[in-house]
């Protein structure tokens, strides 16, 4: 349950635990509401006024009571406020804008190659400005710009990328801090994420994990990453990048795929190394969805390559299993969902086999329902999640809502 407080210096919480009720239970009474923050009637309804007055929600139904009037039920108004959300990796950039419900009004997507910092910005500039064009954006309330960029990162106090840890798989954007450049040409405030962790907190707050408190979340993009979220909270570790399962070294022999001096699991996943293994025996493929059909077809090189991924994941997710003891791990991100949904069916059964006898359960394994665009929607909630999260982080912020 989400428990609200009284106290005069937790306003900004109040309307946050206020529109996060609404959202997660909407369409929804007042009295409804405060039942389940534990918030009085007075407070709740100061809140929905001002939620009302900037427009984040809307009156809805009349529900009929045994007795008295009818109550006026409140859901989330999705015409109420718009963003942005980037996903940039090596070979694409999604962008995406959402409304305030979550829905993607517009995407535009683009084939890359690697592109230096000064291309990638000018395309992500131009890629925000057709996104943002419309009279219906502009009359909003816009909470901003997020973006996913390949991690591990570095992300620093000024909300820019001082440094990306793994300059071989992007060399040219080493030291590059991409929110002062966007910063020149966009007027609104900038996000920025491990595209993992952004991926997670889509799926937290509009995908499978939306009533999960405690997950973990494997994303495959352009390699393999993750995130986790604790008492439903994204928890990003000491430098921001908890939940790397790309960088667990082989417990066995090494993949095919690897090509490092310290080889690691995500070289398994790397889309473009895998695109070249497949073309060593005349097999084209030049995207995600061209796995799928491979896969249909059970052609046999593939299927060497899925058999060899689903023991590399058994192995990162006992480690976690026994780290942490989850309840729940979802898989997501741009491997087509036939194939995801192979990798969670046959994972429970390898894990066991390589769990101690004393302990005869595990996680539950989860399909994420954010698609392949999980990342750029994740990016596109960062800015929706900076406004509206329930964190115990708001009760040490100076401002309110």
């Amino acid at each position: 349950m989400l428990t609200g407080t009284n106290l005069t210096y937790t306003k900004a919480y109040n309307f946050r635990i206020v529109f996060e009720t609404i959202r997660l239970h909407g369409p929804i009474s007042r009295a409804d509401i405060a039942r389940r923050t534990n918030l009085t009637a007075q407070t709740v309804s100061n809140i929905v006024n001002r939620l009302l007055e900037r427009k984040f929600v809307k009156e809805g139904r009349k529900l009929q009571k045994k007795r008295g009037a009818p109550s006026t039920t409140l859901e989330v108004n999705p015409s109420g406020a718009y963003s942005v959300g980037l996903d940039f990796n090596r070979d694409h950039l999604t962008g995406i804008l959402v409304d305030l419900a979550g829905a993607v009004k517009t995407k535009i997507f683009y084939e890359i190659d690697s592109p230096s910092p000064k291309k990638g910005i000018e395309l992500m500039v131009s890629t925000i400005n057709q996104l943002t064009s419309s009279d219906e954006v502009k009359s909003a309330y816009f909470c901003g710009v997020g973006i996913g960029l390949p991690g591990p990162l570095e992300i620093n106090k000024n909300n820019e990328v001082s440094n990306t840890i793994n300059p071989k798989a992007f060399p040219k954007w080493k030291h590059v801090p991409v929110g002062d450049l966007l910063a020149e040409h966009v007027d609104s405030p900038i996000f920025i994420e491990n595209n993992a962790s952004a991926a997670t907190i889509g799926e937290r707050w509009y995908g499978a994990g939306k009533n999960i408190s405690n997950f973990v979340y494997a994303f495959f993009g352009a390699g393999l990453g993750g995130g986790l979220v604790l008492n439903g909270n994204l928890y990003e570790g000491h430098n921001q990048n908890a939940g790397e399962f790309g960088y667990f070294p082989f417990l066995s022999d090494k993949s095919p795929l690897s090509y490092s001096e310290q080889p690691h699991i995500g070289e398994h996943f790397n889309l473009n190394e895998l695109y070249g293994w497949l073309r060593e025996d005349d097999i084209i493929v030049n995207r995600p969805e061209d796995l799928g059909n491979l896969f249909l077809e059970k052609n046999k090189r593939f299927m060497e390559w899925l058999d060899l991924a689903k023991r590399y994941l058994a192995s990162a997710f006992m480690f976690t299993e026994y780290l942490i003891d989850i309840e729940v791990i979802i898989l997501g991100g741009r491997l087509p969902h036939v194939i995801i949904e192979d990798i969670a069916k046959d994972i429970p059964e390898l894990i066991s086999e390589l769990r101690s006898e004393v302990k005869t359960s595990g996680p539950r394994f989860v399909c994420g329902t954010a698609g392949v665009d999980a990342a750029a929607l994740g990016a596109a909630i960062l800015p929706m999640f900076d406004l509206f999260s329930v964190t115990k982080d708001v009760l040490l912020k100076n401002g309110t809502n």
